[in-house]
């Protein structure tokens, strides 16, 4: 299978590329052993999403996976 993009962690950068590589319709891979990274896992609340007064970092996890079609490799 051939990619137009392979983005190599699932941290803040890495879902964020993969938000605008969806939303231009790359086909693309994410490679990573975990979702999230730190935000996931340390991330009590954060506060500097658009859009978002407050939100933690898990609830960012899954709100970036659903708007990326939940294609997580």
């Amino acid at each position: 299978m051939t990619y137009d993009l392979i983005i190599i962690g699932a941290g803040p950068a890495g879902i964020s590329a993969a938000v605008y590589a969806s939303r231009q319709k790359l086909n693309m891979l994410i490679l990573s052993k975990d979702l999230g990274g730190q935000v996931a896992k340390e991330a009590v609340d954060i506060e500097i999403i658009q859009d978002f007064e407050k939100i933690s970092g898990p609830d960012w996890v899954d709100l970036y996976g659903k708007t990326t079609g939940g294609k997580w490799s």
